[in-house]
């Protein structure tokens, strides 16, 4: 096999008789938060696959593995594509995992249940579901082992092989007890490469309420602690700490340089030095590094970028940890987006409305509670804060001043400018890319911008956008 890195989670694999890529986002920004770190040379993307691929392989629906430009790139007559030469959409098989559990309407957008409706969308016509634990083999003799992940909807890790390698890609998965038990099996599958996520849980409250960071080592010592379960469980010749390819980057002169000193407790770097402790063999790579994997062995390779190119050290320390690094407060005057057009109580009167139906909106019901304070900076200047509530179905306002200065009881609160709440009931801030634009304890943004109706206004934007509309 040879691997070629297009960054973060995304990887061609070519097996000699098939080329094979998993979770592309090929952008250099995923969206106007999230960007490649190290960033995509220029032509790396039109380079790797001008040839075109025959699978994509996506292990789970959120939107860094599951991009819509990037989709949108490889289907044929996009004028997004890479080069002037057709690509064969109909002749690409999509890979992806489904599952009987209900629609979970988790970060980036709908669940995993739109993958299929998304990806016939952007005119894929070769779709493949799989449930987690299946086993499929291509055409060309490849056989593509998923296990599922210890999340609450259908997420999977890959293991590729062939008759001269085994190479297995974890994206984001959580490890399953499956998985552990499949690899304590006397026949378990010998790994040449060991994709690992070495991406961690961020510690809670710094970037949605601004919370400044405490007890760090905790945190660290939580991330470390899932990264050495994955490498007592699963033996590689091999491995690679993977899945974080990417740094915080406001667009717009929004400055969130300190997200990556508050938010990382474990990076790739450091991960790179717990398996020199554990005493296994492991290696870094970027974007257009090349891995070549043969009869157990996994050695970089000549690529788009030269083996050695990256000084990892060097890239990682802008996302170490760093418990002194200050948080900011949230101001609503500056974390903004858009222009404000609409009168701000009819704005929370249209949000209020959107609530119903949503899990926030049956819970509230239930218990009789779920009220909601909200403050908006409009663009004269002013900040008022308002009471939603859910049960009444009313919307109350309290007055001038920050949501949390008019919270007297159990109710939630929210932060934000007018314009940016106007924006996303546009639909056009996709919610994924919204974070940092308010600060809030509460989850009834979630509830109501993870709602279907915005997914769908968003892939039909990425299709215009796409046909240069």
């Amino acid at each position: 096999m040879r691997l070629t890195s297009l960054g973060h989670a995304c990887v061609l694999i070519e097996t000699g008789t098939e080329r094979i890529l998993f979770d592309p986002w090929l952008t250099q920004r995923l969206d106007r938060f999230w960007e490649h770190h190290p960033p995509l040379p220029g032509d790396l993307v039109r380079e790797v696959l001008d040839e075109g691929v025959d699978y994509v392989v996506l292990s789970h629906h959120h939107y860094d593995h599951h991009h819509f430009p990037s989709l949108l790139g490889l289907v044929d007559g996009a004028d997004v594509d890479f080069d002037d030469s057709p690509r064969q959409s109909s002749e690409v098989t999509c890979v992806y995992p489904a599952g009987p559990v209900p629609p979970t309407l988790t970060a980036s957008g709908l669940g995993h249940q739109a993958i299929s409706w998304t990806l016939r969308r952007f005119g894929f016509e070769r779709l493949r579901p799989v449930t987690p634990g299946d086993t499929l083999t291509t055409p060309g003799g490849t056989t593509l082992r998923t296990f599922p992940s210890a999340v609450s909807f259908p997420e999977m890790s890959v293991l590729v092989q062939t008759a001269d390698a085994s190479v297995m890609l974890c994206g984001d998965a959580l490890l399953h007890e499956d998985t552990v038990a499949a690899f304590q099996r006397a026949d378990a599958p010998r790994i040449d490469a060991l994709f690992v996520p070495a991406h961690s849980i961020s510690p809670p409250g710094v970037l949605t309420e601004r919370r400044p960071l405490t007890d760090a080592d905790t945190i660290r010592a939580h991330a470390v602690a899932n990264f050495d379960r994955y490498l007592a469980s699963i033996p590689a010749t091999v491995t690679v700490p993977s899945s974080f390819g990417w740094r915080i980057s406001g667009e717009d002169g929004h400055d969130y340089a300190w997200c990556n000193k508050t938010m990382f407790p474990f990076t790739p770097a450091q991960a790179l030095r717990r398996l020199g402790e554990l005493d296994r063999d492991g290696l870094l790579w970027g974007p257009g590094q090349v891995l070549e994997v043969a009869h157990g062995k996994a050695v970089p390779a000549d690529g788009p970028v030269a083996p050695g190119a990256y000084d990892f050290d060097e890239v990682y320390a802008e996302i170490t940890l760093d418990p002194a690094t200050p948080v900011p407060p949230f101001d609503a005057s500056r974390d903004r987006y858009g222009h404000q057009t609409r009168d701000a109580g009819d704005m929370l009167r249209e949000l209020l409305e959107r609530l119903v139906a949503t899990d926030y909106w049956y819970r509230a019901l239930d218990d009789g509670a779920g009220r909601h304070v909200v403050s908006l900076y409009e663009d004269d200047g002013t900040e008022t804060s308002f009471l939603l509530d859910p049960v009444a179905d009313r919307v109350t306002r309290l007055g001038p001043g920050l949501a949390r200065s008019h919270v007297t009881g159990a109710e939630g609160w929210t932060e934000m400018a007018a314009s940016t709440l106007e924006a996303m009931l546009g639909a056009d801030l996709l919610f994924g890319s919204s974070f940092a634009l308010w600060a809030s304890n509460g989850v009834l943004l979630s509830a109501v911008f993870h709602h279907p109706s915005f997914y769908t206004r968003h892939v039909e934007r990425a299709l215009r956008e796409a046909n240069g509309a």
